[in-house]
């Protein structure tokens, strides 16, 4: 009954409208049927990839197969995208996405899609690749609008080492209008169940709650470039869930080594950030168990506790109590002014922050407590243990801090020498006038080598017990320096005091590289080497003594070979900081049990000689020079007169000189290069009166020399090889030969 009345009104319309109702049927089944095939084959063959890869450099799409049964409406398989922005590259794959195109919005240059939905994805994220910088901004680019990214099964995501795993599911919307236009990414979403978070290797959170809402406004990429997008972004972060045991391995040396591994930690977050600052009320608490064995073996356990709360400003708590017998605790709590985030530059946090931190840890390296002290010729360096109580206020140590390492390898450097060695370090700020505060370290240094900066493998001395202490110079000092009639060089803010005694000198060889060796030198022996030296912060001597002291050294003086004992203390006050010169005034010299071989063969022994420089200068420079006036003492005069010539070529007469008793003597010494020069020499006592001078140069030899018992007197004239003696008138010519020395 009902199909024949749809027959009856099917007729009742007219032929002509029922024909174009037809056509019209068979048209729309047609372009169905076309559609079906077109878009599919469009899908399914390569011919689908080539159009969206038209950018392969930046963006990629792949998949295995693809599906569309109506316009606009898409199902795909195995789908896989990777693009390059900058210098982060990224990659998405799903098992499975279907997504709506709006159609007409294509007429505007705009892709439109209202909803995609994934299933099984897995993302990674890379940054530090090869920059890629943009093409400049361009006007009439297509627009991307994605309102609805939507997956309920998200299982692994990846930035850099930050690795996540779990179940999530995720709402993500975004726009982007291309050729350098405007970007914006919508309220968003994501939610993770059982959480697996890990940095590398090391665990951060299991079996946790993560719950992430995000939004970043619309702006172009000249409004905000890299992380200053941060401002544009609201955030909030929840976070619930087991936080990893730190392990703690300590060995008999207290070398700590740290490790993570699964335990019953807790870590709670709830954080929100709001164009570039955390908003009030955030909150984190993370609770980190620690456990492991001393360097004897035993086994302790304690925990790790840090604690965030905002409000109008930041305020942070970390405490671990002390275990492992000292050797790992802190204590700090720290207010940061304000909330806003130093998203630029990580410093600018530390003029807001304030507190105090007491704690022991172990660093990878210490160099950075040597540059802590502005001496840039003083390096910590290696791994150790760092003992604290630190004071901040406004990001500024406070005086009354202190720092101490128990162990670090310590290298100074001195006026071209290099003093190594395991050392101790306690550091401490005073305040000082105007309560500036003052570094000043205490380092003490058990066993040492030293060696030249430029010959470091070979040492040439080896000590205990060195002793540096290196000390601010308060501003109202410095200035006091700078006064008329003071140092003319102030140097650093920084001085320091190095002392150290009987060091061991297993070769007096090595001090030759500093000698002039033509005309002194060491041929043998071995010695000790003593100092007390006042430094400035650039490590340049200011005053001081070095000391040596040796037993039966071999030398060579004025050409002549000779055993001896040697005692020389050197006093030092600098003269010229850029020529590195000094006044040597005071500086003695003994030598002992002294014996020698005249030019003729005549062995001398038992001679000593004392020698005081009443006024000289020392170049520092290698090879050493020194130029000033020195007293002398000596046993008798058989030295003097074996620099002329040969006993047996003087008068018999002169043999007597040298059985005459000690002799005192004063003149002129300079020893520079390859020249020795001796003026004005006068040594006499009451029964005799010699007067030299001699000048050396390499192996020349020329001089002359006056000598005057009773009534005897002779006069010896030096040229090399040749020798001219003046029986006559001995005084008058050699008051008539000229000086050495100006």
């Amino acid at each position: 009954m009902e199909l024949n009345f749809a027959t009856r009104s099917w007729q009742r319309v007219p032929s002509l409208a029922r024909r174009w109702i037809r056509l019209g049927a068979i048209v729309l089944v047609g372009v169905y049927a076309f559609y079906l095939l077109a878009g599919n084959i469009f899908i399914n063959t390569p011919i689908g990839e080539w159009t969206a890869n038209r950018k392969p450099e930046k963006f990629q799409i792949q998949w295995s197969r693809g599906l569309t049964l109506w316009p606009g409406r898409v199902h795909v398989w195995d789908v896989r995208l990777k693009g390059h922005a900058g210098r982060a590259t990224w990659s998405v794959e799903a098992a499975r996405a279907s997504g709506r195109i709006a159609i007409l919005p294509l007429l505007r240059k705009t892709v439109r899609v209202p909803e995609v939905v994934a299933y099984e994805v897995t993302g990674a994220v890379d940054i530090g690749g090869p920059h890629k910088p943009p093409l400049p901004a361009r006007a009439g680019g297509w627009v991307l609008q994605f309102d609805r990214i939507h997956s309920d099964s998200i299982r692994h995501g990846r930035l850099g080492d930050l690795v996540l795993d779990g179940v999530g599911r995720a709402n993500v919307g975004f726009f982007k209008q291309l050729r350098g236009g405007a970007l914006e990414l919508m309220p968003s979403q994501a939610h993770f169940e059982n959480a697996q978070l890990r940095f590398g290797k090391d665990a951060l959170l299991r079996d946790g709650r993560i719950d992430a809402d995000f939004a970043i406004a619309r702006h172009t990429r000249d409004q905000a470039r890299g992380i200053a997008k941060l401002l544009l972004t609201d955030a909030t972060l929840k976070l619930d869930g087991k936080a990893p045991t730190l392990g703690v391995s300590i060995d008999p040396q207290g070398r700590i080594a740290l490790s993570n591994v699964a335990g019953d930690g807790r870590a709670q977050i709830d954080l929100g950030f709001a164009r570039g600052s955390l908003t009030p009320g955030s909150r984190l608490r993370w609770h980190t168990p620690v456990r492991g064995r001393d360097g004897t073996g035993k086994a302790f356990s304690d925990a790790l506790d840090v604690a965030l709360d905002v409000d109008r400003d930041m305020h942070l708590i970390a405490r671990a109590p002390a275990q492992a017998e000292g050797r790992l605790s802190l204590d700090a709590d720290v207010t940061v002014r304000g909330t806003q985030v130093p998203l630029k530059d990580a410093r600018s946090l530390l003029p807001r922050s304030s507190g105090h931190v007491v704690g022991r840890w172990h660093f990878a390296s210490l160099r950075w407590l040597g540059s802590f002290f502005d001496a840039p010729w003083l390096s910590l360096d290696g791994a150790g243990v760092v003992d604290a109580d630190v004071r901040v206020i406004d990001g500024r140590i406070a005086g009354g801090s202190r720092v101490g390492v128990p162990d670090v390898q310590a290298v100074a450097h001195v006026m071209g020498n290099r003093i190594a060695g395991r050392a101790r370090a306690d550091g401490r700020l005073d305040t000082g006038p105007d309560d500036e505060v003052l570094p000043r370290l205490e380092l003490v240094m058990e066993r040492f080598d030293i060696a030249a900066d430029d010959a470091a493998a070979r040492p040439f001395v080896q000590g205990q017990n060195l002793r540096l202490l290196l000390e601010s110079v308060s501003g109202v000092e410095r200035q006091a320096l700078r006064q008329p009639g003071a140092m003319k060089q102030v140097g650093q803010a920084m001085r320091a005091h190095l002392t150290f005694a009987d060091a061991k000198v297993p070769d007096l060889r090595a001090y030759n590289r500093y000698l002039p060796n033509d005309h002194l030198r060491f041929d043998g022996g071995s010695g000790t080497l003593s100092g007390d030296l006042t430094l400035d912060g650039a490590g340049a001597i200011g005053q001081g003594t070095l000391g040596i002291d040796a037993r039966a050294a071999r030398m060579h003086l004025a050409g002549i070979a000779l055993r001896t004992d040697v005692d020389i203390d050197t006093k030092l006050r600098r003269a010229d900081l850029k020529r590195h010169t000094f006044n040597i005034d005071g500086t003695r010299m003994a030598l002992a049990n002294v014996s020698f071989t005249e030019p003729g063969g005549e062995s001398r022994g038992g001679w000593w000689t004392r020698i005081d420089l009443q006024r000289a200068r020392m170049d520092w420079d290698r090879p050493v020079s020194i130029d000033g006036r020195a007293r002398i003492a000596m046993k008798d005069v058989g030295f003097l007169l074996a620099l002329f010539s040969r006993q047996k070529d003087y008068p018999k007469w002169m043999f007597k000189l040298v059985d005459s008793g000690p002799a005192q003597a004063n003149g002129n010494v300079r020893l520079a290069g390859q020249t020795l020069l001796l003026d004005n020499v006068d040594a006499s006592n009451a029964r005799y009166d010699v007067k030299a001078r001699l000048r050396l140069h390499g192996k020349q030899r020329a001089g002359s020399l006056y000598a005057k018992w009773g009534v005897l007197s002779c006069a010896v004239a030096v040229d090399n090889g040749q020798r001219d003696f003046h029986l006559i008138r001995a005084r008058e010519w050699y008051d008539a030969q000229p000086a050495m020395l100006p």
